[in-house]
């Protein structure tokens, strides 16, 4: 009897040993077809998609969904572009070029505009030919806001050459409140503030010379930043 069971158990082990070649075969199949998908077209995105989605079929660390190797990414990306471009329409469109600049590296879209379209002088109160501008990119970010990551307002003032205390005070207490201002707009026209913050710089982050009125006139501005969904 002693005999026959270890006979029995020796042809169970040898039946079952195919199954761990037909699980590495299928293996090897799954990473062949993510590096083909990879070739099919010369695009970073995918092939950085196509290169996590390896790894994790190769170290066995997760399952290979349709998001591991399809466009989950590259869609952010393209959807930000899209923002882009619409918002360049629209300021060439409404001969907006003095009043607003909007700019993207590819993985973020900055705009850039100008206190002097957005605010009464010296207050944080918006002008109401502002408020279509913010409507505009406010509409534009809600078509993909699934995609965005984060939204950064930032509040920047002009230095003008008095540093004592009250002063510097104010112009930080400003360069936050257009900020906040601005974030609230945005969020009355039905943007959800989850995804956004707000940033003061007072007059510490310049893009041109505060020695003419030319160059301060750039730098009192209120930037928002709009980042992709991240990897």
């Amino acid at each position: 009897m002693r005999r026959r069971y270890t006979e029995a158990e020796g042809e169970k082990d040898n039946s079952e040993r195919w199954l761990l070649t037909y699980s590495d075969m299928i293996t090897l199949l799954l990473a062949l077809f993510i590096i083909l998908y990879g070739m099919s077209s010369v695009d970073t995105m995918k092939l950085k998609e196509m290169s996590h989605g390896l790894e994790q079929v190769l170290n066995h660390t997760g399952q290979v969904s349709g998001s591991t190797i399809g466009d989950s990414v590259s869609i952010s990306a393209d959807n930000l572009d899209n923002v882009y471009l619409a918002l360049k329409a629209y300021i060439a469109d409404h001969s907006l070029g003095n009043m607003i600049d909007v700019s993207s590296n590819g993985s973020a879209v900055s705009i850039h505009l100008k206190d002097a379209m957005l605010f009464q002088p010296d207050t944080a109160i918006l002008l109401p030919e502002s408020k279509p501008v913010i409507q505009e990119i406010s509409t534009s970010l809600e078509a993909i806001y699934s995609d965005i990551n984060h939204i950064t307002i930032t509040g920047n003032t002009a230095d003008l050459g008095h540093h004592d205390a009250a002063n510097e005070a104010d112009s930080w207490q400003l360069s936050v409140n257009r900020a906040v201002a601005v974030l609230n707009q945005m969020t009355t026209m039905g943007l959800e503030p989850g995804k956004m913050s707000i940033e003061g710089n007072s007059h510490y982050n310049p893009i041109a010379s505060n020695d003419t009125e030319e160059g301060r006139a750039k730098n009192r501005r209120v930037e928002i930043t709009i980042t992709g969904r991240a990897n």
